[in-house]
């Protein structure tokens, strides 16, 4: 038994220590391509995404006047106590303040899928079902958003009720408002978390958060993105609880664990791409399993797996039943590899029409497809085996692509509007503030990728420096967050890219930037053990 424990610990802290060395390459990886290159659009109606090299000595400037304005802020305001909870309220304000402004001065409309989606949930709610179809529904192509549709159709039916001449939209961006600011005050609590309870950290987070720009654009957004990730912030920050929480009663673990459960299993209802976040927590939840020996963590991550897996399958049959009808089994997944592998206008591995045009034109046969797919995937193989150059290209502007534009495919992603956009946020799109606005991004992309590099880095010299073996607070659970940004860029390396996929991966950054930042304004090791009980709770 002693040597099946010893066996265990091994596997435990070699899968450690290369999760450590891994994240820290990618974060330096991250570091160096965003401080020389930056991929984003000039022109708005094409919205092609082109390299630039990025101006080096403006953008290093720029870093240099957003870390002096933060030393300046702890400096002279000391953030502590009451002082903190000011500093939470007064960010948690300014998001709100630019969240409604984008909303009612931008008046961006729903548009593409987003459109289709809205258009769907607005019909359920008015009783029409027959847009559950087996081929005559954007449902029969993409059933993987049928969780989101089941969530706007609630909001739109409790909107109906009220005398409000508002289309629908702008409450489910107002929604987004109040849940980016819910995405905040989570990852607030997860840096607290993260850096030990340190008012420093938290203050940096804060900062960050009201710098966020991609985050408050988003709010316009008729998606997935910020309901779904607002729920995966809540989910991991309940998580690291039940990690850090030595003091917690029985009764508040198991909480902690039946919210973060919950709140998961809702972040993959709204985007069935979250799955990778959640696969990064049942990676660490078993490996935790491998050093504490609880049965009750291999009971929850298969209870997580479950219901993740199984929340899409649930609301599929729910309106299935309602209709009375069917829907098809949609794109198959190989499309989306096979689309991954290809050449776009807009970039490397973007879409371009392969996976939609091929399951179209087979009348919706997946098997069809399928073999299409392996063919095109085939011929895309062979054209890398023949010029192995042409590959290394590829696949490194499919990663630039993605991982450099400050903006996260924002302003795109918002663009079109009604005719009453105010003219001062139509600069930022097509205007003189778009280019400013662009390089101001990919300057505030550098700041939080480089401190999260400072961070990862930081927590592995200290680590190094200690004589005893490290405790459960420096373990695993400390980085199920890269994990997640480390399976999003193997997943996007190899799925349909776009920058805006990467923007959950981005977001969860910020928490272990702040923390970097922290350091730095320290000038001095960690101080504390992370991950241990947030005095802030």
């Amino acid at each position: 038994m002693k040597k099946l424990c010893k066996i265990g610990d091994g596997i435990y802290w070699t899968g450690l220590r290369a999760v450590q060395l891994l994240t820290l390459l990618l974060a330096g990886i991250l570091t160096v391509c965003s401080l020389f290159w930056g991929y984003y659009a000039e022109d708005m109606t094409t919205q092609e995404s082109i390299a630039h090299r990025e101006p080096l000595l403006l953008h290093l400037a720029g870093l240099a006047v957003l870390l002096f304005l933060l030393f300046l802020l702890l400096k002279f305001c000391r953030p502590t106590g009451r002082r903190m909870s000011f500093l939470l309220a007064l960010t948690l304000g300014w998001v709100c303040f630019w969240g409604f402004l984008l909303v009612f001065c931008g008046r961006s409309i729903p548009t593409a899928d987003s459109a289709s989606v809205y258009t769907i949930a607005q019909a359920l709610a008015s009783g029409q079902m027959g847009v559950i179809h087996p081929t005559d529904s954007y449902l029969s192509y993409y059933p993987q958003q049928v969780g989101l549709v089941f969530f706007y159709e609630i909001v739109i039916r409790l909107w109906n009720l009220l005398p409000i001449p508002y289309a629908a939209h702008y409450i489910i961006q107002c929604i987004n408002v109040g849940l980016a600011c819910a995405t905040v005050f989570f990852q607030y609590k997860t840096t607290c978390l993260l850096s030990h309870g340190s008012d420093r950290a938290a203050a940096c987070y804060l900062f960050l958060a009201m710098l966020n720009a991609p985050l408050v654009f988003y709010t316009s957004f008729v998606y997935g993105e910020i309901p779904s990730f607002a729920f995966l912030s809540g989910g991991i920050c309940l998580l690291l609880k039940y990690f850090g929480g030595e003091k917690l009663s029985s009764r508040r673990k198991f909480l902690c664990l039946a919210g973060s459960l919950l709140m998961l299993t809702l972040g993959v209802a709204l985007r069935k791409n979250s799955l990778v976040v959640v696969i990064a927590a049942v990676i660490v939840i078993i490996w935790e399993c491998l050093r504490q020996r609880k049965a009750l963590l291999l009971l929850y991550a298969a209870l997580l797996a479950a219901s993740c897996l199984t929340i899409l399958p649930a609301i599929r049959q729910l309106y299935e039943y309602r209709a009375g009808n069917v829907l098809s089994t949609g794109v198959p997944a190989i499309s989306y590899v096979a689309m991954g592998m290809q050449e776009s206008s807009r970039g490397n591995g973007w879409y371009n029409g392969f996976n939609f045009n091929t399951y179209e034109k087979s009348h919706l046969d997946t098997a069809l497809t399928v073999r299409e797919s392996e063919t095109a995937i085939q011929a895309s193989l062979s054209a890398f085996r023949a010029s192995p150059g042409f590959a290394f290209r590829f696949y490194k502007d499919k990663f630039l692509s993605q991982w450099t534009d400050g903006s996260y495919f924002c302003r795109q992603a918002t663009l079109i509007h009604t005719d009453a956009r105010r003219q001062f946020v139509e600069e930022l799109y097509t205007g003189g503030l778009a280019t400013p606005f662009i390089h101001y991004c990919n300057i505030y992309q550098l700041l939080v990728y480089g401190s999260s590099l400072v961070c990862l880095l930081t927590v592995l010299l200290r680590r190094k420096t200690r004589e005893a073996a490290p405790d459960s607070a420096a373990g695993l659970p400390f980085y199920v967050g890269v994990i997640a940004v480390l399976g999003g860029f193997l997943f996007h390396m190899i799925w349909e890219a776009n920058s805006r996929y990467i923007l959950p991966y981005f977001l969860i950054l910020l928490p272990y930037a702040a923390q970097g930042l922290g350091n730095l304004a320290a000038l001095q090791p960690l101080a504390g053990t992370p991950l241990q009980r947030d005095k802030h709770s």
